[in-house]
């Protein structure tokens, strides 16, 4: 005997139509966002946190953008021009 119970869900029908032309489980895509909501709202969210640097690589803000643009040494932006 299965572990599933019968259950009945109001969703925007062309969502519902778009899902099923793709080809997609309704039931197991419903299950399995269910599964990771609940997952995220019972563990710690790492977000709030305080600041301990990037969890990630490349997720800091780029406070010099311009070095990325291969602009000529000594190029500043709000410089004034010369005459």
């Amino acid at each position: 005997m299965s572990n599933k119970v019968a259950t009945c869900l109001y969703m925007n029908k062309e969502v519902v139509e778009a899902a099923r032309k793709v080809g997609l489980n309704l039931s197991k895509v419903s299950e399995n966002a269910l599964i990771e909501s609940i997952s995220r709202l019972r563990s710690p969210k790492q977000e709030t946190e305080p600041y301990r640097g990037s969890l990630l690589e490349g997720r800091d803000r780029d406070l010099n953008p311009g070095a990325r643009l291969h602009r000529p040494i000594g190029y500043q932006a709000t410089s004034p021009r010369p005459l």
